[in-house]
Order: structure tokens, then sequence, then C-alpha cells
């Protein structure tokens, strides 16, 4: 691409598919997708999701540089770009559904090693090295998969978790006014992420109205050009009508006047 048609795409990857938001000093809505996959490991794969559990390997030790980079830092350049096809396609749970799928389809061979060490050192460094048959079958995979409910649901589970997590324990003042600091911030992170979905929600009513003019312009020229057409199949049909009863009334006069009139006619 060339440097401007760049910019725009990630511009669209980070404001429209809304990956920006992992990339935030606090990295909440990282911790948010560690969660998430862990909850939907849990869901997909228990024995390993336990066996991971057993050695206190949790997703961030592995997969947060998958989610940061799309796959880009550890995966061939092949896969990554299949993974970005999808991305543009189905949205940010791509990478969701891929995580799951390379750790489902190695789950045998991560579940031979028996400590955090070997674990991590494979999902790092081996698991990454795909051939073409695995590769097909996890891009298979990701297209059978549907867990968007899953999603909106395990993050609603993650804030319900934070918040019993600070109520459950006393306050003093100073920690009131920081908690209360801390739900203005997000709110205000709220506001800010809502903005920004305005806007491209707007940007979009834009091009799509733009797009409509284009479309009626379009049709009324159309219209026009077969109106004409109509005109003229008309005036042709008015011709043939005509040059057929004159051909009628020739053939029935004499055969000999006939002949030069239709050759004078032609």
């Amino acid at each position: 691409m060339s440097e401007e048609d760049a910019f725009k795409m990630l511009k669209f990857l980070m404001f429209d598919m809304g990956l920006r938001k992992q990339y935030r000093p606090d990295m909440i809505i990282l911790q948010i997708q560690m969660y998430q996959l862990s909850r939907l490991l849990h869901d997909y794969h228990r024995d390993l999701y336990n066996h991971l559990e057993e050695h206190e390997i949790c997703p961030s030790l592995y997969a947060a540089p998958w989610f940061l980079t799309m796959f880009a830092s550890q995966f061939p350049l092949g896969f990554v770009a299949r993974v970005f096809d999808m991305l543009f396609l189905q949205g940010s749970e791509v990478i969701f559904k891929v995580a799951l799928s390379l750790l489902g389809s190695h789950k045998p061979l991560i579940l031979q090693h028996e400590n955090l060490e070997n674990i991590v050192e494979f999902i790092k460094n081996t698991l990454p090295n795909l051939g073409l048959v695995q590769m097909e079958k996890t891009i298979n995979q990701v297209f059978e998969m549907d867990i968007s409910r899953q999603l909106q649901a395990y993050e609603v589970e993650y804030h319900v978790l934070q918040d019993e997590l600070i109520d459950s324990s006393p306050l003093s003042d100073n920690q009131r006014m920081d908690k209360l600091e801390k739900t203005n911030s997000s709110l205000r992170k709220q506001n800010l992420d809502l903005l920004e979905e305005l806007q491209v929600a707007n940007g979009r009513i834009h091009s799509l109205e733009a797009t409509i003019e284009i479309l009626l312009a379009s049709e009324d020229k159309l219209k026009q050009t077969a109106l004409a057409l109509e005109l003229e199949r008309a005036a042709l049909l008015q011709t043939v009508e005509k040059l057929q009863k004159k051909a009628a009334e020739l053939g029935n006069g004499d055969p000999g006047l006939a002949e030069p009139e239709l050759q004078r006619d032609n």
C-alpha cells in the first residue's frame, strides 16, 4: 500500500474495528480479553484449561503478544495475512477464535509437558511453526465458531467480579475517594469511546448518504436512457410496419412493376 492508504487502514483497524482500546496505558481491555480467553478455554477445552491452571499459567503469559500484534510477533507472515483477512471480515473476535483453535489443535502436545517453563516455551516457540495443513485447519475452524455472545457475557462477568472484589473489602475515606476517581475516570473513557463510535457512525452515515445520491442519479440516467430506447424502439416498429405495408401493396400489384419499386425502396 501507499503511505496514505496504509494510514487509512490503520485508522480503520483502530477506530472502526475498535482495536485502539487495547493499546491504552492501563491496558484494561487486554486484561478483559485475557479473562475472556481463559473462560473460553474452560468452555471448549476443559482438560487443557485444568492443565494450565494446575501449573499457574494464565493467558497473559503467552497470549498477550497474540492479541497486541494480531499474531504477527511469532507466527509466519502467510498465516498472519490470513488472520487479517478474517479480521476484516468478522471483526476482533477472530483473534479469540484463532487462539482457541491453535491451543485446541495442539492440546495433546501441550498436555505432555509437566512444568511451567516447558509449557510456556512450547506455546511461545514451537506452536507458531505451522505447516500448510495445520494453517488451513485452523482457518476452517475459525469460520465454524460463533463466540460473540460468550464474549459479551464474559466481559460483563469480569466487571461484576471486579466490583465485587472492591466492595468486599473495607475502605477508608482515601480509598473511597480513589474508587470514585477511578469510576469517574472509567466513565470519562466510556464517554470518549461512545464519542468515537458516534463519529465513526456519522462518517458511515455520510458515506452511505453520498452513495445513495450517486445511485439515485445513476437510476435517473438509466431511466432516461431506457425511455429513449423505448421511443426509438417504437419508431423502428412503426417504420417496419410501413415497410411491410408497402411491400404488401407492391406484391399485390404488377410483378414487373413491383420489383423496380422494391429496388428503389431498398
